[in-house]
């Protein structure tokens, strides 16, 4: 194992990362995004010859070198595969929604951040929506501002109650100022809610799943992450909390996916998540294909492992 000199600084605390997971070779990660349907991600990456996965003494693994998409990856790659109709379908049912709801009084100013159509809106007829999305679909509601968060937080700094991130934290080069930014725009005492996905978890156990990898997930989460997360920015922890698995297509993808799947990629003894082994890319093809199958066919049965984590926390007093 390298020297704690030579590794990477983990993105919420600035301590080397703890270990050396495995590292991947750029020009296979470039493959499989191509035959992922994602076109040619050349541009997005470095020269160097490996994509390597680090874990922090926090529990969080992250990706160095930082390889984040652009819009023009996000718009490709998820209009290929429907994702944001998949993300919207049945969201009255999406669990990470409806719990973060319960933490939310009646009357709440909420910035929905990185919202995409703005499901989140439906679990809130008691207080005042807001989403921020600067990629946000033409289509989108009057209600869903199309800026960057930066920009935002200059015009909107303390207006909010709440601020909520379902599933963006991961996607982001720097995680500790994207939180950062996020309670800059609440008020004193407001509440935070950060959900990301979970490792270990049905979702990281699906070899060569690259909604996993870079340039789309750049870090897995734990709820020692969001610990220290939450330390690092200063704010009190209501809860943290894993959530269990929604029968909402996105996740119902990725359930049965997994339950598909005759392969598994764990913590453990030779662990690892990425390569070009020919059996791991036709048990992928084939578990995909399978689960497009089943999911609108079959209930997701109860009990299902989670796929999420999920902060809640409050900001300061004045």
């Amino acid at each position: 194992m390298p020297l704690s000199s030579t590794l990477p600084p983990c993105p919420i605390t600035g301590r080397p990362a703890r270990r050396r997971v495995h590292g991947v070779s750029t020009r296979v990660l470039l493959a499989m995004w191509r035959a992922a349907g994602a076109g040619d991600l050349s541009h997005l990456f470095p020269e160097a010859p490996q994509v390597v996965l680090y874990e922090s003494d926090t529990g969080l693994y992250f990706f160095a070198p930082v390889l984040a998409g652009d819009a023009d990856f996000y718009r490709r790659f998820y209009a290929s595969h429907a994702a944001h109709a998949a993300l919207s379908a049945h969201s009255e049912v999406r669990r990470e929604f409806v719990h973060a709801a319960r933490h939310i009084a009646a009357g709440s100013r909420v910035l929905d951040v990185g919202c995409g159509s703005g499901a989140f809106r439906e679990h809130l007829p008691q207080g005042t929506y807001r989403g921020l999305d600067p990629f946000a679909e033409a289509g989108a509601a009057g209600d869903v501002i199309r800026q960057s968060l930066p920009e935002h937080v200059e015009e909107a700094r303390g207006r909010y109650d709440v601020v909520t991130a379902f599933q963006v934290i991961e996607h982001v080069v720097d995680p500790l100022g994207f939180a950062r930014q996020l309670l800059s725009l609440l008020r004193p005492g407001g509440t935070l809610i950060v959900c990301a996905p979970l490792h270990p978890s049905p979702l990281t156990e699906i070899p060569n799943f690259l909604i996993n990898a870079p340039p789309h997930h750049l870090s897995w989460w734990t709820a020692g992450a969001c610990q220290a997360l939450a330390e690092a920015i200063g704010v009190e922890p209501v809860e943290i909390v894993e959530i269990p698995a929604s029968s909402h297509d996105s996740e119902a993808m990725v359930y049965w996916m997994h339950r598909f799947s005759l392969l598994r990629a764990r913590p453990g003894l030779g662990e690892r998540y990425f390569a070009h082994r020919w059996r791991w890319h036709l048990n992928l093809v084939v578990s995909y294909l399978l689960a497009r199958l089943a999911t609108p066919l079959l209930p997701l049965p109860k009990g299902g492992r989670p796929c999420s984590v999920m902060l809640v926390a409050r900001s300061r007093r004045a």
